[in-house]
């Protein structure tokens, strides 16, 4: 035997592992890393919100990692009301760390140890605060990063920009490549306190179809959207909202 050898060599006992399995169907799923992008401001991180709230009894423990908003916004989405106050959520502000959001990544990578991160699930929000996206090498590491977590057993959803006319992903062709599922959300009409989105996966290493969701901004709730709400034009989401607000005043 060499010495590069040790450590190195595939043995049996490395391919029991557990099966890839579902926190959402259709739209999430372990031992994964997840890229949702979308143009800025179209609700990514109310998306991020509500899937920590569904699938806290699924999990050990979840961290989301927050660059980008401040404390005040925070409260006004009452984060601290309907995620802080949940035992299995850590939830991490730029506010709060003393160090740049890609240093604080480097320290959970010197944790990323096999199976030392098996059933937690961390969200990265939003690339752009963590690096710059148009530098391949600060992408690169950010992306090595996250597979590394993955590979420790982390599930990690990331989410990213696109490009001002939201056609692509915005920043270096890594964000594309290297996750296991990329996912771009596309926005439907919003009715009363509930964003719908159209999760459309744009490139997987995995089969994965189209899904429709809805998230409360209230309650953080997380529901299918309605197939054939998912369908509509946006003259016809306009129609149907118009139609709704005058059957609420009318019952007034």
């Amino acid at each position: 035997m060499f010495n590069f050898e040790k450590g190195c060599i595939l043995e049996d006992k490395d391919f029991d592992i557990d099966a890839r399995k579902p926190l959402i169907d259709g739209l999430l799923y372990t031992n994964t890393v997840s890229l949702i992008y979308s143009k800025p401001k179209t609700g990514k991180t109310w998306i991020g919100y509500a899937t920590a709230k569904a699938i806290t009894d699924r999990v050990k423990m979840i961290y989301f990692i927050d660059m980008d908003n401040g404390i005040s916004e925070l409260k006004e989405r009452s984060v601290d009301k309907h995620l802080m106050a949940h035992s299995k959520i850590r939830y991490m502000s730029r506010a709060k760390i003393s160090c740049s959001p890609i240093e604080k990544l480097r320290e959970i990578a010197k944790e990323a140890k096999p199976g030392a991160f098996k059933d937690i699930v961390f969200f990265l929000d939003t690339t752009k605060d963590f690096i710059d996206t148009d530098s391949k090498s600060q992408s690169e590491e950010f992306m090595k990063i996250t597979m590394d977590m993955r590979d420790a057993g982390a599930t990690v959803i990331i989410f990213h920009h696109a490009t001002k006319t939201g056609k692509t992903i915005s920043g270096v062709q890594v964000f594309i490549n290297t996750p296991d599922v990329v996912l771009e959300a596309k926005k439907k009409a919003k009715v009363g306190n509930e964003l719908s989105f159209i999760m459309e996966p744009t490139h997987a290493r995995f089969l994965m179809k189209e899904k429709g969701i809805k998230v409360n901004t209230e309650t953080l709730e997380l529901n299918a959207l309605d197939e054939i709400f998912a369908t509509m034009s946006e003259y016809e989401e306009e129609f149907v909202r118009k139609a709704m607000d005058s059957l609420k005043k009318n019952k007034m």
